[in-house]
């Protein structure tokens, strides 16, 4: 279990995700299989973000290009959603729509300016974790997904 700060850091680190979350206009990842992976999941990613703002729900629609490490290129979109709570943010998925969202995990403050998924979402058989980390300039967005044939690692900067 994740040993929580203060209500006062909390809150203040909750207000200061928000405005990182409104204020995001890009995006780029890198995409690193471990040595147990057989995905094949490599390569480097970049793209737009436009945050739809009907708070306390922040929805970001994202859409670029993905270049795996064999060159090739393709096309992605994906709509994130934030909830934002006084204590936690809470991330889905709407890759099938906002009224099937895909609840991933809540991010609960672990120390100021740093969030942690406060357990794993399992998608079949493996576990999704996250961990956001604000900057000065936007925030960072670490996935860690690991499975049977998946050992990924994927690291996000919102700017």
């Amino acid at each position: 279990m994740l040993c929580q700060p203060d209500r006062f850091l909390r809150l203040t680190t909750i207000i200061r995700l928000t405005e990182c979350l409104k204020a995001t206009r890009q995006l780029t990842f890198t995409a690193t299989p471990g040595p147990r992976s057989s995905s094949d999941w490599a390569g480097q990613g970049n793209g737009e973000v436009l945050v739809s703002d009907d708070y306390p729900v922040l929805r970001f629609h994202e859409q670029g290009h993905f270049t795996h490490a064999n060159g090739r290129r393709m096309a992605f979109n994906n709509v994130y959603r934030f909830e934002v709570m006084e204590d936690r943010v809470e991330l889905y998925h709407e890759r099938r729509g906002p009224e099937d969202a895909v609840f991933l995990f809540p991010l609960i403050v672990v120390e100021e300016h740093r969030l942690k998924s406060l357990s794993p979402h399992l998608c079949v058989r493996d576990l999704y974790s996250g961990e956001l980390i604000m900057k000065d300039d936007g925030f960072d967005l670490t996935w860690t997904v690991n499975g049977p044939r998946k050992q990924e690692h994927i690291h996000y900067c919102y700017r």
